[in-house]
């Protein structure tokens, strides 16, 4: 799903009616144990304190019909305590967790609990990301 914020964004960097701020150059990959909202708000990532950080997306797909997947395994560091029930996935403009404009977000096929040294990752060909929101 695609924040307001984000769709906003592109609109208006696509059609020239508003280009600040300019369509972000890069993406990071997040984790949330809450469902986020459209409005960009309501992401719960885990601890920092606990080895979480976010991933930088460097690997996508040339679109196809207007997605783009993962070409390789995205693997976040191994986590040194628990960070909870993780169910959503969240794609910011900032790699600094607590910071930055969330663009986009979905659910994981499974939501999974993460206890002290587990790797959380997305497997490749497992994150779609599209511009178009579903109907």
């Amino acid at each position: 799903m695609n924040t307001t914020y984000f769709l906003n964004c592109t609109a208006g960097n696509l059609f020239g009616t508003k280009k600040d701020p300019a369509i972000p150059e890069k993406y990071y990959i997040g984790l949330s144990l809450t469902k986020p909202n459209v409005n960009g708000t309501n992401v719960t990532e885990p601890s920092e304190s606990a080895g979480y950080r976010r991933v930088e997306l460097t690997s996508l797909s040339e679109p196809s019909s207007g997605v783009v997947t993962n070409q390789y395994s995205i693997n976040f560091e191994e986590s040194t305590s628990a960070w909870g029930t993780i169910a959503y996935f969240v794609i910011f403009d900032s790699e600094a967790v607590g910071s930055g404009n969330l663009l986009m977000y979905g659910d994981l096929t499974t939501a999974r609990t993460v206890e002290a040294a587990t790797i959380m990752t997305i497997k490749e060909g497992y994150l779609t990301l599209s511009a178009q929101n579903p109907s």
